[in-house]
């Protein structure tokens, strides 16, 4: 009888130290969950921040490109024609590379040379 009891005790204390190991487990799982859970809501909430810096740049990109368009569109208002430039430019006077174009290159000729025999 001794060694029934002795292996009830062995196979009694295996049980308890399975239970705790058990209870443990079960303990750290549901920590794990929790910690899931919330890195879950965390995410969520960086996504938020994302979208919401997202919508800031798309204004403000819009806001930016609005600003060089009227920008252009009232330094082109203000131009001066391309053709006052080379007729009487804003001196009223012939553009420079005019003048030096016509007065340094009056034409071009080829003709060709005699061949010796």
């Amino acid at each position: 009888m001794s060694d029934l009891t002795n292996k009830d005790a062995e196979q009694d204390t295996k049980i308890a130290v399975m239970s705790s190991t058990l209870d443990n487990s079960i303990r750290r799982i549901e920590m794990v969950h929790k910690r899931v859970d919330d890195t879950n809501e965390t995410l969520e909430e960086l996504r938020q921040r994302v979208r919401k810096l997202e919508m800031w740049v798309a204004g403000a990109a819009a806001v930016v490109s609005a600003a060089i368009t009227i920008i252009g569109i009232a330094i082109a208002a203000d131009a001066r024609p391309a053709y006052s430039f080379t007729e009487d430019s804003l001196t009223d006077a012939p553009c420079a590379t005019e003048v030096s174009l016509s007065s340094v290159v009056t034409e071009i000729s080829v003709k060709p040379s005699e061949e010796k025999e």
